[in-house]
């Protein structure tokens, strides 16, 4: 913590508008090739990210849709659950389908 302190005191600030002897603005600069690549990442990380959120929407809504399947389906009665409703004195085969 001290030394993060006292880094500032330790690094002498840069004097304003002057480069070092030797040294051309243009090669302290990104440039048109700096600018275009980070232009690129950006664009690359926004289309990263709708894709995740629209992959991460499908497996949500799935399971949704696969959750009330589930109630919907344990909420009907089976056969064998109409089987054991049935009195025992009634035949199986009275029992007809929908069809």
């Amino acid at each position: 913590m001290l030394l993060v302190a006292s880094l500032p005191a330790l690094v002498s600030p840069p004097d304003e508008g002057q480069l070092r002897p030797g040294l051309d603005p243009t090669q302290v600069t990104p440039g048109l090739l700096g600018f275009l690549m980070t232009l690129f990442m950006v664009i690359a990380v926004i289309l990263l990210m709708r894709s995740m959120v629209g992959r991460i929407r499908k497996v949500r809504y799935r399971e949704q849709a696969a959750e009330q399947h589930r109630n919907h389906t344990s909420d009907t009665p089976t056969p064998a659950t109409l089987d054991t409703a049935l009195p025992a004195d009634v035949p199986h085969t009275e029992i007809r389908s929908g069809t």
